[in-house]
């Protein structure tokens, strides 16, 4: 093996291992939508993914994720990198639970923390958080405007920011938000803006592309999506991480598209 093959395998977190996925999603106009797009995605990129948790309280959600981590632990097997997925309402650094109460983000991922999860230390942990962060939409620009050539090409680069109450002590974490702080997410029957731009990115990725960079790719088309159209609402994806090294997911099994025509509606928490 020549130094440049060593130095990218030192690059890359090692994947040879299970991948493991969990579920979370609460009943909303594209919420099936979304559990398909999710769960073709993990088929095809050979992701073992548990029973979805449904329409469950915020007290079962959290007993769900509790659960989920516990059987990482006593997993005898080699797991490489876990994904938890959560398509819901919400608010500000919360999702809300069936019974309209509240379960805070951190306790989605704090659990897979070094200390809670040992069998995970040293291995990457992607959250993809589809909920809305707050009441304010964001009208953007008309792509038209002579304003674009700055503010579009600004705002198609993925706004990366630690929100106060996000624990800052969880290593080798991705966590993608569907808006910045305080606003709204958009969606529409066929599935919410960010789910269904992740599943046609990923589902038309390489194996030599990083989930970083595709989800900078599927947070570029959403900006693009929701910028167009007679009445401009704009949303902006975030992206947290402590990523170390770089995520490759590898070969694909399959690939798929999804096509966003229908009329976006906001859903508020």
């Amino acid at each position: 093996m020549d130094n440049s093959q060593i130095q990218q395998d030192f690059d890359r977190y090692d994947l040879k291992g299970q991948r493991r996925a969990l579920l979370l999603r609460i009943n909303h106009s594209g919420a099936d939508s979304d559990l398909e797009i999710m769960k073709k995605l993990f088929n095809d990129y050979g992701v073992q993914f548990e029973p979805p948790v449904i329409d469950k309280t915020a007290e079962e959600m959290k007993r769900a994720v509790s659960d989920f981590r516990d059987s990482i632990n006593g997993s005898k097997e080699d797991i490489s990198c876990v994904f938890v997925v959560t398509t819901s309402h919400g608010n500000r650094d919360v999702i809300v639970g069936a019974d309209n109460k509240r379960l805070l983000v951190k306790d989605i991922i704090e659990p897979f923390g070094d200390e809670l999860c040992p069998k995970m230390k040293g291995k990457p942990k992607v959250f993809i958080i589809d909920a809305c962060r707050g009441p304010r939409k964001d009208l953007g620009v008309p792509l038209d405007s002579a304003a674009d050539t700055t503010t579009s090409e600004e705002d198609e680069k993925t706004r990366t920011y630690r929100s106060s109450r996000v624990p800052p002590c969880i290593n080798d974490m991705l966590v993608a938000y569907s808006s910045m702080t305080d606003y709204v997410s958009l969606m529409s029957d066929l599935g919410s803006h960010m789910i269904v731009n992740i599943g046609e990115v990923f589902g038309s990725a390489t194996e030599e592309e990083h989930v970083y960079d595709l989800l900078v790719k599927a947070n570029a088309k959403m900006v693009m999506r929701s910028s167009s159209g007679d009445t401009t609402k704009k949303v902006v994806m975030t992206i947290e991480s402590t990523l170390k090294r770089l995520l490759y997911l590898g070969r694909k099994t399959g690939t798929g598209t999804t096509n966003l025509e229908r009329k976006d509606t906001c859903f508020l928490s």
